[in-house]
């Protein structure tokens, strides 16, 4: 009886709370001890101790696919290598420190601020890492995520040779993640919007390794989710992230897709077995499922179950995919309806200037050689506005107080921009509005020819009317093209002078196209407002109504939003993104029990009872329809009961749907100090109570009777003693839910592996041989092959000895070589070393190790 009761306060102990939506050394990191607790802020200038991940900060508010920061706490901890998922494979580099934040770890030569907000980028991307996986690594409390960051390719392969691989990324990328390590490493290319993708796009890699032994998967899987999720737009005021955007007007990968389906037509089947990589195909195959209530739930089944089952192919790959969806046939035709029907509301080459923060376009200084493009939008003033899901999907701007009120689709339409000044350069170049504009021939046969970057197009040769500013003082109206004559005007001294004052400086342009006229209406901060009329014939009207309009922006760095009135006040579903709501597109907080009744479903197979999928389908329905979603939510709750019955003898669907999840993995604060604990996730709203036994080899633990409340997470520790009964242990849990007689089990090794390593070495010498012996451990998928060198070293002589070899996923290779010599050789000064030298997944890796030899007495 003291046993049991022992034994349930330590479960109690290690019991903590879930977040259901998201979301947490090689130098031990400080406890978090009530000093801790107290300190919001940590320092980036001072090198501390390093703050255990709780007892950090990473509040962030989240809504749908968009967040923004709140308090994210980031510290500075020099060359202290913190405990991450890449223990004992990443070293400290000359001119390199640490920072940390609440789940990432990162290596940089970039200075403080830099560094802070890349770890706060991460963080306003971590609870889209668990969304889209619909897992999180086992120990994130404890562990963090590894991520390196370098200001040149240069200065990134010094610290990836530091790290045991002998190149540096791909000469093609600003990054890549590699598997050995689970780190990924980025450098800066010349675009801000690129730098921002490449750190959440190799950090995802990372993410997915961590969250267990991740295996090899084909390119539109692990890349089409990367670059999904990094299409992003950030606004670096609010401090605010959108992700994994559809209708991203800069870099814009869905475009890319879009322009090489409508030339192949592609089939999913085709994508997943494309063997040439498409970055634009994978993001429509990652976008067109992730788009879906329905459809997003397969692809966290998928994510699940390649990590468990360790696929290897294509093969194996897609044989789970059709396994996971009922209706192959029907998820084919509804991805060629969608992929055939896109519209995107931009046009833009995705290679070119054109940068983004927030609603707000700019154009970076640009060592390529391509023409002042214009960023055109694929609407007209005359068309009427209208919401469609996945359009222009991150946040619009805040009405300005510069601008008149915007409209299209009426008879007299008016659109508006506010441009931000670059204050060093205020009197540089023009920005502004083209309206009316008609592609030339050539543009569009070029633009074609060079999807990406317009090679050999020239809008400013396009028909169009150009409404820019100059110079910082003259409104320069210029519609030659159509027919029109050109204005230069003077803005008036008040609103040059506001301009010229002001910390920010900004000036509004509204545009109202009148049948007879143009009135241009320009406003500033405290100056008065300016208006000029241009009379226009019923010609030019219609050229300026029924044509597309874009920006424009030649010479300069200042920044332009535009104002046109695009569609997305009208969602009948507004976003408040000032309130936390779930991270899926729909913010429906159903999700998680949807994944619980596809899962069920997938389990039931042809067995499926018909009310579990009307039950699917109305929490399909309901995430569609934030109004009525929280209702409709609640009714197939109630339901559950009623469910569970119907579902009667189906046990392993039963346990799905139930929401009681088993697992068995590895929690602790170093290496060290890793146990292997049993954990239980209640994900429903129910409390339920289960007997739980370990099984290793042929013996057991006793049975423990525990209760888990809703929302609970238990980790209870696997008995030492099992451990060394066998390679391998299995948890089993028996519990009642709704009535019904469930049974768990799961089965995992009874020591962690970690990839590829050289865990030991060692030397002994008997009979007048010295051996060198030690364990080489392969990697988690690919193939492997290489060289062990073998050195042995006594005063001023040295032996080696090379001996090849390949090894396969999972194996673990016993080393040995033995060496004649005297024993009074090495009596004194005599150390050995082990080289491993390998291609190991494709990833050329150095492993060395070196010891003393001392000899036995």
């Amino acid at each position: 009886m003291e046993l049991n009761c022992m034994k349930k306060k330590l479960i109690y102990a290690l019991t903590s709370a879930i977040i259901l939506s998201a979301c947490a050394q090689s130098t031990p990191p400080l406890s978090a001890s009530s000093s801790d607790k107290a300190v919001s802020r940590y320092s980036l200038d001072i090198v501390q101790a390093i703050p255990v991940p709780t007892a950090m900060k990473a509040e962030v508010i989240h809504n749908a696919r968009t967040s923004t920061v709140v308090d994210i706490d980031v510290a500075f901890v020099g060359k202290q290598i913190p405990f991450t998922f890449s223990e004992g494979k990443v070293a400290n580099t000359e001119g390199f420190d640490w920072y940390v934040s609440k789940h990432f770890a990162l290596k940089t030569d970039y200075p403080a601020e830099r560094a802070k907000f890349f770890l706060e980028l991460l963080e306003l991307s971590y609870p889209y890492y668990v969304e889209f996986f619909g897992l999180e690594p086992a120990n994130i409390k404890n562990q963090r995520i590894a991520s390196t960051y370098a200001t040149s390719v240069g200065e990134l392969r010094l610290a990836m040779f530091d790290d045991g691989f002998n190149r540096g990324v791909h000469h093609y990328a600003g990054g890549e993640a590699m598997y050995y390590n689970q780190v990924g490493y980025s450098f800066p290319t010349e675009r801000p919007q690129h730098r921002r993708y490449i750190a959440i796009h190799e950090t995802m890699h990372s993410y997915q390794m961590a969250v267990g032994n991740y295996p090899w998967t084909p390119s539109w899987h692990g890349e089409g989710l990367g670059d999904s999720l990094a299409n992003h737009v950030f606004d670096s005021e609010k401090k605010q992230l959108a992700v994994f955007g559809h209708d991203v007007p800069i870099f814009d990968v869905v475009s890319q897709g879009i322009d090489v389906y409508s030339k192949e037509s592609p089939t999913l089947v085709d994508i997943h077995n494309r063997a040439k990589f498409d970055r634009g195909l994978n993001v429509l195959f990652v976008q067109f499922m992730y788009n879906n209530p329905e459809y997003s739930q397969y692809m966290k089944i998928y994510h699940q179950e390649i990590v468990k089952r360790q696929t290897a192919s294509r093969t194996e790959s897609l044989a789970l995919l059709q396994e996971i969806v009922p209706d192959w046939d029907g998820l084919e035709r509804t991805f060629k309806q969608w992929a055939e029907n896109i519209v995107q509301t931009h046009e833009v080459a995705t290679r070119g200037q054109w940068e983004m923060d927030g609603n707000m376009f700019y154009k970076r200084k640009s060592s390529y050689e391509y023409g002042p493009q214009r960023l055109g939008f694929n609407m007209t003033p005359a068309q009427v506005p209208s919401f469609t899901p996945f359009q222009i999907d991150f946040p619009q701007a805040t009405a300005s107080t510069l601008t008149l009120p915007v409209k299209r689709g009426v008879a007299e339409p008016t659109l508006a921009f506010v441009i931000d000044f670059d204050k060093t350069q205020i009197d540089q170049g023009s920005i502004g509005m083209a309206l009316g504009a008609q592609s030339t021939a050539e543009n569009t046969k070029a633009k074609l020819a060079s999807f990406s970057g317009w090679k050999g197009a020239n809008t400013d040769t396009d028909p169009q009317l150009r409404v820019e500013i100059a110079t910082g003082n003259t409104l320069l109206i210029n519609g030659l093209s159509l027919g029109m004559e050109v204005k230069k005007i003077a803005l008036p001294a008040d609103i040059v002078k506001s301009i010229n004052s002001q910390d920010k400086p900004q000036l509004g342009v509204s545009i109202q196209i009148q049948n007879d006229q143009i009135i241009y209406t320009l406003k500033a901060k405290n100056a008065n407002t300016f208006s000029v009329e241009q009379p226009i014939s019923a010609t030019i009207y219609t050229a300026l109504v029924d044509n597309p309009f874009g920006l424009i922006s030649t010479d300069n760095q200042h920044g332009i939003t535009p104002f046109i009135d695009d569609g997305r006040d009208l969602n009948p579903d507004k976003i408040d993104y000032t309130v936390s709501a779930p991270t899926n597109a729909w913010a429906f907080k159903g999700d998680s029990l949807s994944l619980r009744f596809a899962r069920a479903i997938w389990k039931a197979g042809d067995k499926t009872p018909k009310t579990w999928r009307d039950g699917f389908n109305a929490l399909n329905s309901a995430a569609l329809n934030r109004h009525s979603a929280d209702k409709e939510l609640a009714i197939v709750v109630a339901q559950l009961p009623a469910l569970a019955k119907a579902g009667a003898g189906l046990n392993d669907a039963l346990a799905e749907l139930s929401g009681l999840e088993l697992k068995v993995d590895w929690i602790g604060q170093s290496l060290t100090s890793l146990e292997e604990v049993v954990i239980l996730t209640n994900r429903s709203t129910d409390t339920i109570t289960f007997s739980l036994t370990v099984t290793g080899g042929d013996k057991s633990s006793a049975a423990q009777t525990i209760t888990i409340e809703p929302g609970q997470r238990l980790e209870i520790p696997v008995e030492k003693s099992l451990l060394k009964e066998a390679s391998t242990i299995t948890a089993n849990i028996s519990y009642l839910w709704n009535e019904q007689q469930i049974s768990q089990s799961v089965t995992q090794k009874s020591k962690q592996y970690r990839g590829f390593e050289l865990p030991q070495i060692s030397a002994q010498y008997a009979e007048g041989e010295l051996t060198i012996s030690g364990q080489l451990n392969g990697p988690f998928a690919g193939a492997t092959s290489g060289h062990v060198i073998y050195d042995l070293f006594h005063g001023n002589e040295s032996e080696r000895h090379t001996e090849a070899f390949t090894m396969q996923p999972y194996e673990e290779k016993p080393l040995s070589k033995s060496f004649a010599i005297d024993a009074k050789l090495i009596k004194h000064d005599a150390w050995f070393e082990v080289t491993v030298i390998a291609d190991v997944d494709g990833e050329p890796i150095t492993l060395r190790k070196r010891l003393p030899f001392v000899a036995k007495k």
